[in-house]
């Protein structure tokens, strides 16, 4: 079934990811998007039979005390509790501890655990936990309630994630998963401490919201030697330990001068395990001289009607449709209706126009996965400061990957504070730094297409490929990108693609080729060689 808890809100809200089975008078539910979970009776005199004591019982008690460190006085303080619930991997109702959360939208769940460390809950927990009894100062973000329980164990308010710790690096498609940071109370906060896992999953999740909420708010805690998480440190060091964690927490961003410690472990797993590449549009041939790359600033340039446009919007699909990436787009130039025309054609690889255009399936099936992945900012408002206040949102609440903002002379207004010419080499100076900025703090790659100035033919009646030192309005457009790229047409169906800045080699390198490209799709892909391109012996 489609999920009547979280369905109207996704934006694939007619996915059906609503499980149900029957099973002995019951209906045993669980939604695979927003892990909403839980049973009912199906007979008509049947009643949900799922008891819960709203204190904590002895034996759990004693096992929070012995096995956790947790004390009675610390878990009924934080609102633990003791109940049954169903447990699916058990085949029916044990004994758990709950944790009861209160949403922000007004719903609860209760998050349960039983002896064996099987999870399930009812209802579904979306905010963080026990978030509405912060009062301010500094908030601990924990990966499990264990572990908040801890600090709190040390008289520290702490909070925890509500579906703990990715296993792989976060994609798209976990957008939904980070709702929790939406609300207006981290605002409140002075400092947010990520007292996470020490381990991948728990650093992926610490980079993933210092991301979404700005590094430069974030510190992060480091656990004694052979420690893994606030609950280990606990039991093995005792309270003060954990004291002094939040004590010796270190900055995400430092303004001024950083000591070089914070980067020592970052520089031997770099020595050890080498710089990662970026990554290919799986095109070989352009894939040779430029790859994507998070925290970068991409500037793209090109005579008009050199298909620019067509090429950025080729590259966003590709590394939606390839790497699951969310891509927030401000096109200027194109309709918002156009221009998801076009993605589509692009995504199902089909024209959206003519004879051959797609089906209406196709059609509706391609404008849903748009819409689970991009997201527009309105043309209606090209102010600086209000486009990357909104790209600070997309990155909030959509988790996106990639900015692409086309095309700059777009852009109105100076930045905060400013009050240059619009026009001025400094403004644009200013502009693209804050652009760059933006891509480091918040790990997006940002593209940016830029006009370049009149380029005149030459003698052959050739016009030239304009390079980063021919965009319009400054030396700043070569100067501060950390990649440039330049699209000229070949004639028909063909597209040159020209790298004429690569800042690290693991992105690309200066270079040019040559590759097909098909209007009608939308697509490019590498030149397809006829028998003059091979040496054959037909002997």
């Amino acid at each position: 079934m489609v999920c009547p808890e979280c369905g109207p809100d996704r934006r694939k809200s007619r996915d059906k990811t609503l499980s149900i089975t029957i099973d002995d008078g019951f209906a045993l539910f669980y939604c695979h998007h927003c892990d909403m979970s839980g049973r009912f009776g199906v007979g008509v005199d049947s009643v949900d039979e799922n008891p819960v004591v709203k204190s904590l019982n002895d034996d759990h008690i004693k096992w929070l005390r012995d096995e956790r460190g947790i004390s009675a006085e610390t878990a009924i303080r934080c609102g633990v509790i003791s109940g049954t619930a169903y447990v699916r991997s058990r085949g029916g109702e044990v004994s758990c501890i709950g944790f009861p959360y209160e949403n922000e939208d007004g719903t609860s769940a209760i998050k349960w655990r039983d002896s064996a460390k099987n999870f399930t809950q009812t209802g579904s927990a979306r905010s963080l936990w026990r978030i509405s009894g912060f009062s301010g100062g500094d908030l601990v973000i924990c990966e499990g309630e264990f572990d908040a329980l801890a600090f709190e164990e040390a008289n520290i308010f702490a909070t925890s994630v509500p579906n703990g710790a990715p296993s792989s690096e976060v994609s798209g498609d976990a957008a939904k998963k980070f709702a929790y940071l939406w609300g207006d109370v981290l605002n409140q906060a002075d400092k947010i401490i990520l007292a996470t896992d020490s381990d991948g999953p728990g650093g992926i999740l610490s980079d993933e919201i210092a991301r979404r909420v700005g590094r430069a708010r974030c510190w992060r805690v480091r656990y004694p030697e052979g420690c893994k998480d606030a609950n280990d440190t606990l039991l093995a060091h005792g309270r003060d330990a954990l004291v002094e964690c939040l004590k010796s927490a270190t900055p995400w961003p430092i303004s001024g001068l950083r000591d070089p410690s914070e980067y020592r472990e970052d520089a031997v797993s770099l020595f050890n395990g080498g710089f990662k590449n970026g990554i290919g549009c799986g095109v070989t041939s352009i894939d040779n001289i430029y790859r994507v790359m998070p925290q970068t600033l991409t500037v793209c340039t090109g005579v008009p009607g050199s298909g620019k446009s067509a090429f950025l919007t080729w590259l966003a699909v590709g590394l939606a449709k390839r790497n699951h990436w969310n891509c927030a787009l401000l096109s200027a130039e194109t309709s918002s209706q156009i221009h998801m025309l076009q993605m589509v054609s692009t995504y199902i690889g089909e024209p959206y126009r003519g004879p051959n255009k797609m089906s209406e399936y196709d059609l509706e099936r391609g404008l849903d996965w748009v819409a689970s992945r991009f997201v527009f900012i309105d043309e209606s408002d090209t102010e600086i400061n209000s486009v990357i206040d909104r790209a600070h949102a997309a990155v909030l609440r959509n988790g996106v990957r990639l900015l692409m903002i086309d095309p700059y002379n777009f852009l109105t207004g100076s930045l905060h504070g400013q009050n240059d010419d619009p026009s001025s080499v400094s403004h644009i100076n200013s502009l693209l730094v804050a652009l760059k900025s933006f891509a480091v703090e918040k790990g997006v790659a940002v593209f940016l297409c830029a006009h370049p100035t009149k380029m005149y033919r030459q003698s052959d009646g050739r016009v030239p490929t304009p390079l980063g030192y021919d965009v319009s309005g400054s030396a700043a457009f070569y100067n501060v990108a950390d990649s440039g790229l330049s699209i000229s047409r070949e004639g028909e169906g063909s597209t040159k693609i020209t790298c004429w800045k690569a800042r690290f080699p693991w992105i690309g390198a200066p270079g040019e080729t040559v590759v097909d490209f098909d209007p009608d799709r939308g697509t490019y892909s590498d030149v397809a060689l006829g028998w003059e391109g091979f040496d054959v012996d037909f002997r």
